[in-house]
């Protein structure tokens, strides 16, 4: 069995016709509905809104006859009527074709130019002209790339398929196919994708791949009822009755052509309408419904209008005369056949025709006969066999190499996997390794803040006891004597003043632990604060004059804990001296600056007369002059990277204290 069958892709149309008409002949749904009793072919009467009568071919041609300036308009207008055309009068069509592409070559309008060279590309298809139809497809579709028009883009594509499929090049098409379908898919472009699956469908049909050819053209009704398009289905419906049909399932296949012509009515006028009417008759005529198929068939040959369809009528009808005995009538219309089936080429068609006239020699008697049209018909079978023979091999190639391109992925797919796996792999070590690191940064933190507080802890026992300590001792002992009442009043009163001294100092001495502790006075602005506090509370009772000489802005520099508190207890030992030791002094002098970012220098200075000869620039600790508090003072600052220099001379003595800051 040799099937063939031209598509009318009605792209404009389907717009513009389908939404008023699609209601009545929409499936229910996308799968197999029970197939029903025998549907006789009938003759369908012509459409009025098929589009050689629509309004809008009237109004298009008024339009053009009104219009005659040569611009884009114009343009645009040829191409519209002759996509209207071209499934009901292809020559008027390719004519008005043609007019679009000169003009719009003229004008260097782009658009004009891929609309026009499209539509001569489908004309010369359905011609069967397939060199013609193959320059101006791809001429077109080059255009339509540069122009970024994806929809066409995928139209012309189609066309590219459809024209490799008809020439038996099932690896081009299907190369083309897979390559409009990903376009198609991408772009979310669903009418196009509905006629790819279709097409999609057929050539798997053509290969014998019958489950892959139902699940695409399945698919693509269901893309046909989401758009409502009465072409999608007509299309869908008759590449699901030749699947059928491949498969020898005649009735199933004469419910698929009989939901196409049902389909297609709204759209196509009567010649539009033929070829899916010649299959509903082969089916009759399949089904042993002999009388209706010559009935129907007759009609149809007096309509019928190309080679092809001539030939397949005749063969109907030469078969429908075979089965009823009518072996005169059977003969001629099987000559008939086979002699434009000679003239055309048509090889499927002289074929079946060769056989049948081969049966019908031997039905006679007339082996002669029988046998030379039976070597016709094997020469046909060889030649038909030789090239779906070749035709299969391409496609089963190209599935091969596509096979092998997706083997590729999928192997570059797992490299890159193994990969992605290993960067996990190192990933998760690296966390684990930075969360080990950041636990051992965190502890030894913590570590080091521990060890912090109980450092502090220590000197701020030490502090109480070195300071406080020693003076709550005194007031102990000074209560204990004044209890006892020993001493007179007078000696009494002392006692008191002592306690009350005593308390002082010891409260003056918390007040600069605490101080020493509190985060709040770790900038150098606030330690002089600190110092002037100091130094005003206890060298003006005892008789001195202090003189601070610091810079007028003095730098918001953070000072470390350690050096703050040292230099602080640093300050209160030479003041603690001045007091004790200076003698004839009344006057000191205070400094304190950075001569560098890195460095913190604080000068004492009193005008008091040394005891001893004059020693000049010696470290503090050698002086002789103040015992236990020089060695203080030395260590003080050598503990935090400093050191202190003192000096004696005629005007006095001088007390030089620098720390690094870093």
């Amino acid at each position: 069995m040799f099937a063939a069958y031209r598509f009318h892709f009605l792209w404009l149309v389907s717009f513009l016709l389908v939404e008023g008409t699609a209601q009545g002949f929409a499936p229910a749904s996308v799968t197999e509905q029970p197939l029903p009793g025998p549907v006789p072919g009938r003759p369908a009467t012509p459409s009025a809104s098929s589009p050689a009568h629509s309004p809008a071919v009237g109004s298009l041609r008024q339009f053009l006859l009104a219009h005659r300036q040569p611009d884009t308009v114009r343009v645009n207008r040829l191409n519209s009527l002759a996509l209207l055309l071209r499934s009901n009068s292809a020559t008027e069509s390719a004519t008005l074709f043609r007019q679009a592409l000169a003009l719009a070559t003229h004008l260097h309008y782009m658009r004009g130019q891929a609309d026009a060279l499209f539509g001569l590309g489908y004309y010369y298809r359905e011609q069967s002209r397939y060199v013609q139809a193959l320059n101006y497809t791809q001429q077109a579709h080059q255009l339509y790339v540069r122009l970024q028009d994806r929809f066409n883009e995928t139209r012309a594509i189609y066309g590219l398929t459809r024209i490799y499929f008809e020439q038996g090049l099932y690896g081009q098409s299907l190369a083309a196919n897979l390559a409009g379908l990903q376009l198609a898919r991408t772009e979310k472009l669903t009418k196009p994708e509905l006629f790819l699956r279709i097409q999609h469908g057929l050539t798997s049909t053509a290969l014998g791949e019958y489950d892959q050819a139902r699940r695409s053209l399945l698919r693509a009704l269901g893309l046909a009822k989401q758009l409502h398009d009465a072409i999608g289905y007509g299309h869908a419906y008759t590449a699901l009755g030749e699947l059928s049909e491949q498969q020898q399932q005649w009735a199933r296949a004469q419910y698929y052509y009989t939901q196409a012509l049902r389909s297609y009515q709204p759209v196509y006028n009567e010649q539009g309408l033929l070829p899916t009417r010649i299959n509903l008759v082969k089916m009759d005529e399949y089904q042993g419904r002999a009388a209706q198929a010559l009935a129907q068939g007759r009609v149809l040959l007096r309509e019928a209008r190309t080679t092809r369809e001539m030939a397949r009528l005749q063969l109907v009808l030469s078969r429908a005369f075979l089965r009823t005995g009518q072996l005169d009538s059977a003969q001629y219309y099987g000559m008939q056949s086979l002699r434009l089936s000679r003239t055309s080429n048509l090889k499927e068609e002289g074929a079946a025709a060769a056989t049948l006239l081969a049966r019908a020699g031997a039905q006679q008697g007339d082996f002669v006969v029988a046998y030379r049209y039976q070597r016709e018909a094997g020469a046909y079978a060889d030649s038909l066999t030789g090239n779906a023979t070749r035709r299969r091999v391409a496609a089963l190639q190209f599935r091969a190499e596509q096979e092998q391109e997706a083997s590729q992925r999928r192997e570059l797919a797992q490299q890159q996997e193994l990969a992605d796996l290993r960067q996990h792999q190192q990933q998760a070590i690296l966390a684990v390794l930075t969360l080990l690191a950041g636990g051992i940064v965190v502890w030894t933190y913590k570590r080091r803040q521990r060890l912090h507080e109980e450092a502090l802890r220590k000197r701020l026992a030490a502090d109480l006891h070195d300071d406080v300590g020693t003076l709550l001792s005194q007031i102990a002992l000074q209560s204990g004597l004044l209890q006892e009442g020993l001493a007179d009043v007078e000696g009494q009163r002392e006692q008191l003043n002592q306690i009350a001294d005593a308390s002082r100092t010891a409260v003056r001495q918390l007040n600069d632990v605490v101080w020493s502790l509190d985060a709040h006075n770790d900038h150098l602005p606030d330690l002089l604060d600190r110092m002037r506090d100091y130094a005003y509370e206890v060298l003006p009772p005892a008789g001195f004059e202090v003189t601070f000489e610091v810079p007028a802005a003095l730098p918001e520099q953070r000072l470390p804990v350690l050096l703050r508190r040292n230099l602080y207890l640093i300050y209160k030992e030479a003041l603690h001296n001045i007091l004790k030791h200076a003698r004839q002094a009344n006057q000191v002098t205070i400094g304190l600056y950075l001569p560098d970012p890195g460095r913190l220098v604080l000068n004492i200075a009193d005008n008091g007369q040394p005891a001893t000869s004059v020693v000049e620039n010696r470290p503090y600790q050698h002086q002789r002059r103040t015992g236990h508090g020089l060695r203080n003072i030395s260590q003080r600052a050598a503990a935090v990277g400093g050191e202190a220099i003192a000096s004696m001379g005629p005007t006095g003595f001088r007390l030089r204290v620098q720390m690094p800051l870093t």
